[in-house]
């Protein structure tokens, strides 16, 4: 919907109740200089962080909560998710003088590139439809399909 549109616009049946207003709808990537994501999307990736970093990881990942999407990135590969709260743990060393703070997301991947190929999706503003889409019968393509009763994720 652009700003120019208005829900009298929209077709009958089109319920926006759902929607994100366009300000919280981000599409936030934590990028990291080294290390690699493997085929399947898996990764085991950190970076030492400064203050600037760091609170740009913590928005990312608040962006994340908003709009169910978060993106991780290398030199050598990119995974989309889907995601959703699951759990925060903190632990205090005090011998090492160090706070951890851990978020622990629900993640579905949903696009894995191996740093070769051409984005596709609103990270990279080209759309697609898969002909599967098209032909085959079914709710294998309901965003966030992982979840098997939507009405109550949890």
């Amino acid at each position: 919907m652009t700003d120019e549109d208005s829900p009298d616009d929209l077709p009958a049946g089109d319920d926006l109740d759902h929607a994100l207003p366009a300000a919280d709808l981000q599409y936030p990537t934590l990028e990291f200089d080294e290390g690699c994501i493997d085929d399947d999307g898996s990764f085991d990736l950190s970076a030492e962080a400064d203050r600037e970093a760091m609170s740009e990881a913590a928005e990312g990942v608040a962006g994340a909560l908003s709009s169910h999407d978060l993106a991780v990135e290398t030199e050598a590969g990119y995974t989309a998710f889907g995601v959703g709260p699951k759990s925060v743990e903190a632990s205090f060393d005090p011998d090492e003088g160090e706070l951890a703070v851990t978020l622990r997301l629900s993640a579905k991947a949903m696009a894995v590139d191996d740093g070769s190929g051409e984005r596709v999706g609103s990270r990279g503003d080209a759309g697609f439809v898969p002909e599967s889409m098209l032909t085959d019968d079914g709710d294998d393509y309901r965003c966030y399909r992982w979840i098997d009763d939507p009405e109550s994720p949890e």
